[in-house]
């Protein structure tokens, strides 16, 4: 059975649902620190917990993407349709994702991150501290809502792909074309990491070293 065969209508409705959550979640969890902590905190939450988000989503994916590439099967439950699926049918198929709509790039992203965006709005915005660790937690669950738009972006031709994004890939503050495409090159067992790539190469020394 092909991948996009088991894209059940079941599964499209939970990642649907997953969108909405995270969106009134996202909002919430914004909101709660714009209103909460004091304004001259924010350009600083701003620059250390925005960077160290995308770093922080950066590995997450990588580790990740390892383990969806390497353990269970499709018809493990649970994360079998909605984690596994997705990367062993691109696996199969790179350019599928390509042909996916919003709903299908991002809904498994934003099902994964909702935890992420409950513990920070759960946490006492009492010090500058605990400030800076809801602005990190916003910041790693936005991260992986852009991971596979950049991953998409990656298997894009360059005349499809945005002139912004192409500026973006250049500079590698996303994902690459070319370096993505080591993934994809036998032994295919490097270059997990898909928000921008930047940690593919401790990653790929940490597997090694595991294998």
């Amino acid at each position: 059975m092909s991948g996009q065969a088991m894209y059940s209508r079941a599964q499209r409705l939970l990642e649907i649902a997953a969108i909405a959550c995270f969106t009134l979640l996202a909002v919430a969890c914004a909101w709660r620190l714009a209103v909460s902590v004091p304004a001259h905190w924010l350009p600083v939450l701003l620059a250390v917990g925005v960077p160290l988000g995308w770093l922080a989503s950066d590995l997450f994916s990588g580790i990740l993407h390892w383990a969806f590439d390497t353990l269970g099967s499709v018809h493990t439950p649970v994360i079998g349709p909605a984690f596994i699926r997705p990367f062993r049918e691109h696996h199969a198929d790179p350019q599928a994702m390509t042909r996916h709509d919003f709903v299908e790039t991002h809904g498994a992203s934003c099902l994964a991150a909702l935890p992420v965006l409950g513990i920070a709005l759960t946490l006492r915005l009492d010090g500058f501290a605990s400030a800076l660790l809801s602005a990190w937690l916003l910041a790693v669950a936005l991260g992986a809502l852009a991971t596979n738009q950049c991953h998409k972006w990656a298997h894009m031709a360059p005349g499809d792909t945005p002139r912004a994004v192409r500026w973006l890939q250049r500079r590698g503050c996303v994902l690459p074309r070319a370096h993505h495409r080591r993934h994809h090159t036998p032994p295919f067992d490097s270059h997990y990491c898909m928000s921008c790539g930047w940690l593919n190469r401790p990653l790929n020394a940490l597997l090694r070293a595991w294998r």
